[in-house]
């Protein structure tokens, strides 16, 4: 048993009086000591000890080290509970969801569409037949029937991601991503809502996203200067302060991706897209040019054309028909191929694998440093890594 204090001696809660005159005063024989008020004083740096300053840079380095590794070099996610509802930041606004419908982060993925493109452009999807929707709208509605299916007893679902469910997701999170870190361009924007210029928009999404994943800054040209044609945009690697002209290119299939027309059959996928590459170089681009090819073929189609080390004969055969001048050099400072073929999957078609070829000519017009070129490959292998949990003050506090 704790030893009993005397009316005379000091008081356990530290107050400097007599036990007496303190908390053993007859109205508070029975009560707890009183806890001591906290203080704060400012520290400056210079007085913080090495050791703790150490530590904290250390656990700084392991959560930017993981967040890179997993979302690239964006900015983390800010979000809180506030009176009900769930609030995220993106760019310079918040996002607001009730709490129930804004659990989980990819509940403002599935929002965003909506939010962005508007409630008149959304109503007018909803009264087209569903084969004159827009491709994106397709895919959430197949996604979340999908889901549906999968309720886990609190409200909320759990499933394998289906292909359609992953292209509407990694749209919405790109969105979200050039938004956030960016600017989500008014111009881009009316083209993703359109469904026939889509496919071109939802590519040069992709290409600016991936960009801001790598670690660059984005430069969008002014598209009113009608004196020369303009890239999609330049990027500025923060890092290193190199500047290069972006193109996105994407191969149009009848069928697919909102366009018309009855899909091409199995092996019968047109390969030819030296046409997509000539006018990129057409375009004469103030900084080096880095193209974002998109094949969009199926998945066995496009292992077989971008899985070989080195490139596929075809890919290489093409490539050297752009080669100009005495010299032979290379219009083409780096050239991203890529294939995303859950578009091609049925309903209840579990989502596949993404391709990625990246090739740096021996022999560049205009040359930029490798680790800044690779860089660019490593974003674009984070295509489909997506956030599932929504962030909290607590979480932010500790990035």
């Amino acid at each position: 048993m704790p030893e009993k204090v005397g009316r005379n001696d000091p008081c356990p809660c530290g107050s400097g009086k007599k036990h007496k005159r303190c908390h053993g005063g007859p109205a508070r024989e029975t009560s707890a000591p009183r806890p001591q008020p906290f203080t704060f004083r400012r520290v400056e740096p210079r007085d913080v000890p090495e050791h703790v300053r150490k530590a904290f840079a250390e656990q700084q380095q392991r959560v930017q080290k993981s967040q890179v590794n997993e979302f690239g070099h964006i900015r983390p996610f800010i979000g809180w509970d506030f009176k009900g509802h769930s609030l995220l930041v993106m760019g310079n606004k918040i996002l607001t969801r009730p709490k129930n419908q804004g659990r989980f982060f990819t509940d403002f993925l599935l929002a965003l569409m909506g939010l962005k493109f508007g409630e008149d452009w959304w109503n007018e999807q909803l009264a087209k037949p569903v084969h004159e929707r827009h491709p994106m709208f397709v895919a959430r509605s197949i996604g979340l029937q999908h889901m549906q299916r999968f309720p886990v007893g609190d409200g909320s679902f759990a499933s394998p991601i289906t292909g359609a469910m992953k292209s509407h997701l990694a749209f919405a999170y790109d969105m979200f991503v050039v938004g956030d870190n960016g600017r989500l361009d008014e111009r881009l924007i009316e083209r993703l809502k359109n469904t026939s210029q889509f496919q071109g928009a939802r590519h040069e999404l992709f290409a600016e996203a991936t960009c801001l994943r790598a670690g660059f800054s984005i430069e969008h040209e002014n598209e009113t200067d009608g004196s020369c044609r303009h890239a999609e945009f330049t990027a500025r690697h923060k890092a290193t302060g190199v500047k290069v002209s972006v193109e996105a290119k994407s191969k149009h299939r009848p069928g697919v991706m909102g366009r018309p027309g009855v899909p091409e059959k199995p092996g019968a996928h047109k390969l030819a897209f030296g046409n997509l590459l000539n006018d990129a170089i057409r375009k004469n681009t103030l900084y080096p040019l880095v193209v974002f090819l998109d094949l969009n073929l199926p998945w066995d189609m496009g292992r077989r054309l971008l899985e070989q080390r080195p490139p596929h004969e075809y890919i290489l055969r093409t490539l050297d028909r752009l080669r100009a001048g005495p010299d032979k050099l290379e219009p083409i400072t780096y050239l991203v191929i890529t294939n995303h073929p859950e578009r091609y999957g049925g309903e209840e078609e579990l989502t596949t694998s993404p391709q990625l070829l990246s090739v740096i000519p021996e022999r560049p017009t205009r040359a930029v440093r490798r680790d800044v070129l690779l860089s660019i490959h490593g974003a674009a292998q984070l295509y489909g890594h997506i956030p599932q949990d929504m962030p909290t003050l607590h979480q932010n506090a500790h990035q």
